[in-house]
């Protein structure tokens, strides 16, 4: 016969870090939504035969997508230097 394992506490580290995915979509609708108002604002009569609502929406939707995403690694570089120590065992299921 086995011996059972003890369950001995471990040292674990808590953390809470952001998704950062989620973080760079969401900067991404707010630019889309930024240049849609923008292009609100644009005079019909001073605007292009090309659309420029397509080109507003790549831009500021790409804009927003990459300030998202430094928003989101620069909350998750604060959130690492703030994390806990605690004792924990393990549970078998």
């Amino acid at each position: 016969m086995t011996k059972p394992k003890q369950n001995l506490p471990e040292e674990v580290e808590i953390r809470r870090a952001p998704k950062i995915a989620t973080w760079a979509i969401t900067g991404a609708v707010f630019g889309a939504i930024a240049a849609f108002v923008i292009y609100l604002f644009i005079p019909i009569d001073q605007r292009s035969s090309e659309n420029i609502l397509g080109l507003l929406i790549l831009s500021f939707g790409s804009l927003g997508f990459g300030l998202g995403l430094a928003f989101a690694i620069a909350i998750d570089l604060v959130s690492a230097r703030m994390t806990k120590r605690a004792l924990a065992e393990r549970a078998d299921s």
